[in-house]
């Protein structure tokens, strides 16, 4: 299991988004936001076999790096308890991310 990076100081450089994926469940964040603009933790849960806890970290820590914002989820008046947030890539990283994708398409085993 790798450590989380820490979130960069007051002053230090911005970090590329490529600096912030050495995880695989990083990777993986990133490929689906950029297949589909936006989901919630559960959501994201449904593609990757890490867990509810070890997605929710991840997220985190992109969010620090200011590669993904959150948006606060919206009522459907309906369902008690706060709404999930929904997350997205940056708009500045979107398109970069695309084409690193389409430049090293996902690979399969078998």
């Amino acid at each position: 299991m790798s450590a989380p990076l820490a979130a960069p100081s007051t002053g230090q450089r911005r970090s590329h988004w490529l600096d912030v994926v050495a995880d695989p469940v990083r990777l993986q964040i990133l490929r689906v936001l950029s297949q589909v603009g936006d989901a919630t933790t559960s959501e994201l849960a449904a593609n990757s076999p890490a867990s509810y806890q070890t997605l929710r970290r991840h997220l985190e820590a992109l969010e620090a790096f200011e590669v993904i914002v959150a948006q606060p989820g919206e009522s459907d008046g309906a369902t008690s308890g706060r709404p999930a947030a929904r997350f997205s890539l940056k708009p500045e990283v979107r398109e970069s991310v695309r084409l690193a994708f389409v430049a090293a398409p996902e690979r399969t085993s078998g």
